[in-house]
């Protein structure tokens, strides 16, 4: 796995979008800690001008005081528990945001597409033929892929953040900073999981899914799939408990792995899913690839026996999916709205596996 052939023909494959995933780093983290100094300096500029210093004395019953002043210059990035009833426990949260809307999209977006270079698209140029002729073995192939990514992320995502929060520091006095340790490394952490799972999720389904454009439909059904079952866990609650999803906000940070800067509580839980997952996307892929052909080429699925999970997989996230249309839309309430909900939901993944079953038995996939 490390001789030097191997990873020059890596390199020369993505050294293109390189730099593009380190441009799209650094505006969407170390641009937005710059907007974010600089919008804290104006703040700053407020409280020490003259045209406040005049509201202050033209209206002394409600001039600010210093600990109030201080107070509102202090940067939180902070999480705390309030009780809004006896039985349930929710939390308000104050976050302090440091990125740039745009970018950070295109950061997910380029978290993916360099995922799906590595295997999906390479078997729609054809180049997967050419590897199989080095003298490498697959899964050295693989780790190779799988390391220059994770390599590439990684410097890209902690460079641009740690200068990031080293421009911050050096315009915001440490008097003003009030962050929240344990959620901020959580953070972190939990983001930099998330790209990775993000780039390991498509090579995964690359190696199982011997169709370019089948591929790329389920890695992005699959990136969708937490937020779907979310949604239908959240609506099953609100029928059982007349609206209320009870505890499920405990929970829903399970389902927000894929997702950047997507934790609300400050608890390492997810972290240890993500980190499990990330073991299990490399096994999965060390697995397949051996045993992966270049006759699989087009087919939907690589593995003969992949075909009955897939389709029973496929028709429950459909009925899944249906289902909470319905519900966005309709508003059903109350029993009959749940036994309505639950049909749909039934007869939905019913005619989907009718119709898989149809379209990989017929004809040879």
């Amino acid at each position: 796995m490390w001789e030097k052939g191997l990873w020059y023909k890596e390199w020369r494959g993505i050294r293109w979008v390189i730099p593009l995933v380190f441009l799209v780093f650094l505006l969407a983290f170390f641009v937005g800690l710059v907007n974010e100094a600089g919008a804290w300096n104006k703040s700053q500029d407020h409280y020490k001008s003259e045209a406040f210093r005049l509201e202050q004395e033209l209206d002394p019953d409600f001039a600010m005081t210093k600990q109030e002043i201080k107070d509102d210059l202090t940067v939180r990035y902070l999480a705390y528990e309030t009780k809004l009833t006896d039985k349930i426990d929710l939390y308000t949260y104050f976050f302090f945001s440091f990125t740039v809307s745009v970018p950070f999209t295109l950061t997910l977006v380029l978290s993916v597409v360099f995922g799906m270079c590595a295997i999906i698209l390479e078997r729609y140029t054809r180049g997967n033929h050419f590897t199989a002729v080095l003298p490498y073995s697959k899964k050295a192939i693989l780790g190779v892929k799988v390391l220059l990514g994770i390599a590439v992320i990684t410097v890209s995502y902690f460079v641009s953040l740690g200068l990031g929060f080293w421009y911050f520091s050096s315009q915001v006095p440490a008097e003003f900073i009030d962050f929240d340790a344990q959620k901020l490394v959580m953070d972190v952490i939990g983001t930099w999981l998330a790209y990775l799972l993000l780039f390991l999720l498509p090579i995964v389904v690359g190696y199982l899914i011997g169709s370019p454009l089948g591929g790329i439909m389920i890695t992005a059904g699959l990136l969708l799939l937490p937020n779907m079952i979310l949604s239908f866990v959240g609506h099953l609650s609100a029928f059982l408990n007349k609206g209320e999803t009870g505890e499920l906000a405990y929970w829903c940070d399970y389902f927000r792995i894929f997702e950047p800067l997507g934790f609300i509580r400050p608890a390492y839980g997810p972290l240890l899913l993500q980190g499990g997952l990330l073991l299990t996307f490399v096994l999965v892929a060390w697995f397949a690839a051996e045993r992966e052909s270049l006759e699989t080429n087009g087919r939907l699925f690589v593995f003969q026996r992949m075909r009955a999970w897939g389709m029973g997989i496929f028709s429950v996230f459909t009925g899944m999916f249906v289902a909470n249309m319905i519900q966005d839309f309709v508003k059903l309430t109350g029993i009959a709205g749940l036994v309505l909900f639950l049909i749909v939901f039934c007869l939905s993944g019913i005619s989907f596996i009718m119709f898989a079953i149809r379209l990989v038995y017929g004809k040879r996939l």
